[in-house]
C-alpha cells in the first residue's frame, strides 16, 4: 500500500505587511506550506499546484524544490501568479485580500488526476483556496468524490475559509457542506466555524459536522490550542504551548502538516479510513494533537511558514 501523501491546492505569493508599512513578497499558500511541514518531518510528499512560470512562479519553484517534496504533480502554466496581500494585526494575525482572476491555481482541467484514481494515494490533502475557485475547484472535488467512495484513500479538507475573497456566505456554506461529505478528517478553525456559521458557537458547528456525517473534526482555537471531535461524541482538547508571537503565517498549516504526520506513524492514513481512524485512541490522538500544536507554535515563532524538521522537535 502506498504511503503518499497528496497535497493538492495552491502556491502564491503573500505580500506581507512590515511594521513600516512596506510589503515583502513571501513565497506561500496553505497546501504548499502543508507540504513544507510534511516533507519536514520525513513524510512522504507529494505537492500537486499549477505554477506560474512568471517571476514569481519562478520564485515559488525554488522555494520548493530544495525541500524533499514529490513535485512530479506540478504543472506549469503562462497564467500569472496569484497574490495574496496580508496585512498583520497587533498580535501578528494575518488578514488577507487576494489577486486570483485568470491566475495559475485554479486551471485544473478534467483528467489532470487520472494518475491519482489509479494509484491512490495514502492520503489526499486538499482545501484553502484551491476548493472555492473554478473550474479548478471542480476538477479536485471529482477525485475527492472518486477515493472517498472507492475507499481507497483517507481524504482530508482543511477547509481554510478565506471571507476576503469577497464570496458570499450562503454560498460558501453550500460548497463547503457538499464538500465536507467527501472527507474524513476536517481541520478548520474557531474563526472558519464562526464565519459559516454566525448563529452559533464553533463547537456547535464542529459537532454537527462530526456527529451528522461520521467526520473527525480538528478545530485548532490559536492560541488556547485545538480540540478533537470524533464521531462517536468524544472530544479530545490539547493546549498550545506559549510563545513569543513573530506572526501566525503558516501555523495552521504546519498543525495540519504535524498532524497528518502523527496518524501515518500510526498507520491510521489509507484505505478503510474510517476504520483506521477509529481504531486511534484517545491516548494516542492526544499525543498526535500535542505534537501538531507544538509543530504550529515553533512556527509562530518565527517570521513567515518555517516549520520546524524533526531534529529541531528532537525527534
Amino acid at each position: 500500500m502506498s504511503d503518499r501523501i497528496v497535497v493538492i491546492g495552491e502556491a502564491l505569493i503573500d505580500l506581507i505587511q512590515q511594521s513600516d508599512g512596506r510589503f515583502t513578497a513571501k513565497p506561500g499558500g496553505a497546501p504548499a506550506n502543508v507540504s513544507i511541514a510534511l516533507a519536514r518531518l520525513g513524510a512522504h510528499v507529494s505537492f500537486a499546484g499549477r505554477m506560474s512560470t512568471d517571476m514569481f512562479g519562478e520564485q515559488l519553484h525554488a522555494w520548493l524544490s530544495p525541500e524533499k517534496i514529490d513535485m512530479s504533480l506540478v504543472e506549469r502554466t503562462p497564467d500569472p501568479t496569484t497574490l495574496a496581500v496580508a496585512s498583520l494585526d497587533a498580535h501578528g494575525k494575518a488578514n488577507y485580500s487576494f489577486y486570483v482572476k485568470g491566475t495559475a491555481d485554479w486551471g485544473w482541467t478534467l483528467g489532470a488526476f487520472m494518475s491519482l484514481e489509479m494509484d491512490p494515494p495514502a492520503a489526499l490533502v486538499i482545501g484553502s483556496v484551491a476548493t472555492a475557485i473554478e473550474p479548478g475547484a471542480g476538477v479536485i472535488e471529482n477525485l475527492a468524490d472518486h477515493l472517498h467512495t472507492s475507499d481507497a484513500s483517507t481524504v482530508v479538507i482543511d477547509l481554510n475559509i478565506r471571507p476576503g475573497l469577497g464570496f458570499e456566505r450562503d454560498a460558501e456554506r453550500v460548497r463547503v457542506e457538499r464538500q465536507v461529505q467527501l472527507a474524513h478528517i476536517v481541520k478548520a478553525s474557531d474563526d472558519d466555524f464562526a464565519w459559516l456559521y454566525p448563529e452559533r458557537t464553533p463547537d456547535e458547528t464542529a459537532r454537527a459536522f462530526s456527529n451528522d456525517g461520521g467526520h473527525f473534526i480538528i478545530m485548532t482555537r490559536g492560541a488556547a490550542g485545538a480540540t478533537l471531535f470524533t464521531p462517536n461524541g468524544h472530544e479530545i482538547s490539547v493546549e498550545a504551548p506559549r510563545i513569543e508571537v513573530a506572526d501566525t503565517v503558516g501555523a495552521g498549516d504546519s498543525f495540519l502538516g504535524a498532524m497528518l504526520y502523527g496518524l501515518q506513524q500510526r498507520d491510521a492514513l489509507g484505505g478503510r479510513a474510517h476504520s483506521l481512524l477509529v481504531d486511534v485512541d484517545a491516548d494516542a490522538w492526544r499525543e498526535i494533537l500535542t505534537l501538531a500544536a507544538r509543530v504550529g507554535a515553533i512556527t509562530c515563532s518565527r517570521p513567515g511558514c518555517n516549520p520546524p524538521t524533526l531534529a529541531e522537535l528532537g525527534l
